[in-house]
């Protein structure tokens, strides 16, 4: 790829290798650039009571009740780690922008029109780059390639006393392989603000009022356009449409009929003879699926949109476009010598072409510390005796490092407490923050507190709970026991659950001045010492892979709580889920896990997601993701590595995903079930090297090891565990795929879906 030290030297043959180098697939498949819409998010700034450290707090847009007793700023700094439970900031002062509740809307909508726009190119097979939010002031504005595109139309060639064109942003620009370009101004006009109750479609003059604004804006753009692709494609075709998503034919249609000076600038705009066709060229709610499920865009959706697509883009084809120019078009707007940056709270611009970039960008935004109001309000009562409960990605854990790092700033000691191998991994992952942050720290407290780490099994041995309290109460010190209990289970359906319960109760009657913070997902049999703390807002997780975990949330309610809206959105919508399927003639064996083809397929998603790129990454663009970013799960207890004998020769070979995913080059580190019953001593180490993601390498792991841990990306492969799924329906299956495996995904969820058993495929082995 050429870069900023060769750009005198680049050429339209070198603008085309970096389009495709990008875009593997980019004269066969549609692209949206950002891949993801990434919204404003409204925080303001405080600091964690007794910590020192600063975080973003959710709040309500502007207009909304104001927000109180919120700790001023800390500026003691958060160490720094590549396992951080979160992220640090670029400028950890930047004070974040107001965000109004237009902004939510217009974002939303952003987001609406961008994945319909995608699924229609999916489903037509359209070969096309979706830009949204083009600032025309960021085309070709990277100063390292100036020399080499100085004689390029520019957009300030244009700017007049009365017109600046260079400032101009269009909403959308899609430039197509065969019928040119199109492009879109969209009004969120007739957006209900969020949590409004019966929404009323928008008055007549508050439309006309957008659409005279926004045929201005389509005509400026459309100028801009055109003298933009005047050297290489001149007289290249150009469309205009209005996407209105919140705002009927019908409506739009008699807006138009109401006033002739705006129906003529519209049909002079679009290029139609008259109102009816007009409307056709729009884009209106009539196309677009409902707001409340935008994301599921139905055949009938695809329906309607295509008739519009092909009213208003596919009624002819360019001639004068050849694939060179349509890449020489796209490279001009999306290469490197354009800024392609997203909105981001803190001001640093941050550039995301990829969707491997997108990842690796939401990924981020998703593990900065941010907590709700509940939670600053819980750390600034500080209660000795509590359990947080809540669904998956609600900030239990983060809240357990918080308070463990106040305890050690206090100087206690901290005891970290497993209580069995489900926990095994969040504890060594709490132990681990709290060990960094004490080493790391600059400005130590004189006498700080130690972190003890304890691990026990409850599940198997009864006795191992007489033994933590012996342990613990052996640790008290000056009248007071300081514990954090990390993916805990009360439940009394549970072997561990009583357990967990007694071992509470003993403690408690043995230490007047015990300090316990638990944390677990399920809310039943909470004991009464401790005080129950529901945390149901989602923090951790773009709202894609939610949906997928939701539906387990929402069967389980019996057990666990469902999630609330903060009245905040996430960072981002996220990418959509990526299914692959264990069928066809080159897969083997009933589950993906024993599959070598299943393992090719992933590893091949992930390598176009740029998963272990290294230092590839443009300017200004997210550090690329990692090896040590993926996990990929499943609930088979046959899931295994090379098994050894004692003079290291393989007696049992790894499971045939294992063996695809490194065949196409992925270092992996296998955790199973079976490497617990085979070699115990590697099972420990590996347990730990993953808690503390140690050591850049793919996870591949049986889904009880890795509760409360979480990856930007995850794999989820079906599978039957044979001991504990004798009898369970595949709806069980499924309910607890989804609730302890899906949800160890914060940004991109993979799923392979696998066929019903059939005389085909049990045979297929």
């Amino acid at each position: 790829m050429a870069g900023p030290g060769s750009s005198h030297q680049i050429n339209n043959s070198n603008w085309r290798q970096i389009v495709t180098s990008l875009y593997r697939d980019a004269l066969t498949q549609t692209y949206c650039v950002p891949p993801v819409n990434f919204n404003k998010v409204s925080y303001v700034r405080g600091t964690v009571p007794g910590t020192g450290h600063s975080a973003l707090v959710l709040h309500p847009p502007s207009g909304a009740a104001p927000v109180h007793n919120v700790p001023p700023v800390s500026q003691r700094p958060v160490p720094p780690s590549r396992y951080s439970l979160w992220t640090q900031e670029s400028q950890p002062q930047a004070i974040p922008d107001r965000v109004q509740e237009s902004d939510f809307r217009d974002d939303f909508a952003q987001n609406h029109v961008m994945v319909n726009l995608q699924e229609l190119g999916n489903h037509r097979h359209e070969v096309m780059f979706i830009l949204s939010q083009l600032s025309f002031g960021n085309y070709l504005n990277q100063p390292a390639y100036a020399a080499a595109t100085a004689q390029l139309p520019r957009p300030s060639q244009l700017d007049t006393k009365k017109t600046k064109y260079s400032d101009g942003e269009a909403d959308f620009v899609l430039i197509h392989r065969q019928h040119g370009i199109l492009i879109g101004e969209l009004k969120s006009v007739g957006k209900s603000p969020a949590g409004a109750q019966n929404p009323q479609p928008p008055a007549d003059a508050d439309v006309a009022k957008r659409v005279t604004k926004a045929v201005k804006q389509l005509d400026r753009s459309e100028t801009v356009v055109r003298h933009l692709v005047s050297d290489v494609a001149p007289g290249l075709t150009v469309r205009k449409t209005l996407f209105l998503p919140y705002v009927s034919t019908e409506q739009l249609e008699r807006v138009l009929d109401n006033d002739p000076q705006l129906e003529k600038a519209v049909c002079q705009s679009l290029g139609a003879a008259n109102v009816e066709e007009a409307v056709q060229l729009c884009c209106c709610s009539d196309q677009l699926f409902q707001p409340a499920s935008y994301w599921e865009v139905t055949p009938a959706v695809l329906s309607q949109l295509s008739t519009w697509w092909q009213h208003r883009m596919a009624c002819t084809v360019d001639t004068l476009l050849t694939d060179d120019k349509y890449l020489d078009i796209v490279a001009r707007f999306v290469g490197p010598a354009t800024t392609v940056s997203v909105p981001c709270y803190n001001g640093v611009r941050v550039e995301v072409r990829t969707a491997g970039q997108a990842v690796a960008e939401l990924g981020r935004r998703l593990a900065l510390l941010v907590l709700t109001l509940q939670q600053l309000d819980l750390m600034n009562r500080n209660p000795r005796l509590v359990c947080l409960t809540g669904p998956p990605g609600t900030g239990k854990t983060v809240l357990l490092v918080l308070q463990g790092g106040r305890w050690l700033l206090q100087g206690h000691d901290v005891q970290v407490v497993s209580t069995d191998n489900d926990s095994r991994a969040a504890s060594r992952m709490v132990a681990g923050q709290l060990e960094m942050a004490l080493s790391a720290d600059p400005t130590p407290p004189p006498t700080p507190g130690a972190v003890v780490r304890h691990h026990y099994n409850f599940f198997d041995s009864e006795a191992d709970v007489q033994q933590a309290v012996t342990d613990l109460v052996a640790r008290v010190k000056d009248g007071q026991l300081h514990v954090l209990l990390d993916e805990a289970d009360f439940d009394s359906s549970n072997v561990s659950g009583p357990r967990n319960t007694t071992l509470v109760a003993r403690l408690a009657e043995s230490v007047p001045g015990l300090h316990l913070w638990a944390a677990g997902v399920q809310h039943t049999n909470i004991p009464p010492l401790l005080r129950p703390e529901p945390l149901t807002v989602p923090l951790r997780c773009a709202p894609s892979v939610l949906r997928e975990v939701q539906t387990a949330v929402g069967r389980a309610t019996g057990k666990v709580h469902n999630y609330s809206d903060s009245g905040v959105p996430a960072p981002g919508d996220g990418l959509r889920v990526i299914r692959l399927s264990h069928h066809g003639n080159a897969h083997r064996g009933r589950w993906p896990v024993e599959c070598q083809q299943c393992g090719k397929e992933v590893a091949a998603e992930l390598l176009r997601l740029g998963v272990g790129s290294g230092g590839s990454s443009l300017p200004n663009s997210p550090t690329p993701l990692s090896y040590r970013d993926v996990f990929i799960i499943t609930r088979s207890s046959e899931l295994q590595d090379d098994i050894e004998d004692d003079a290291g020769r393989v007696t049992s070979r790894a499971s045939g995903v294992v063996r695809g995913l490194r065949d196409e080059g992925l270092p992996v580190c296998v955790l199973g079930d079976q490497d617990w019953i085979h070699n115990r001593a590697r099972w420990e180490r590996d347990v730990h090297d993953v808690a503390v993601a140690a050591t850049d390498r793919v996870t591949v792991t049986y889904y009880h090891w890795v509760h409360g841990l979480e990856r930007r990306v995850v794999v989820m492969l079906p599978g039957r565990d044979k001991e504990t799924d004798e009898g369970l329906s595949d709806e069980v299956i499924d309910l607890t795929d989804r609730l302890y495996a899906a949800s160890r995904c914060t940004t991109q969820l993979i799923m392979v879906d696998v066929p019903p058993v059939t005389t085909a495929t049990s045979t297929a082995t």
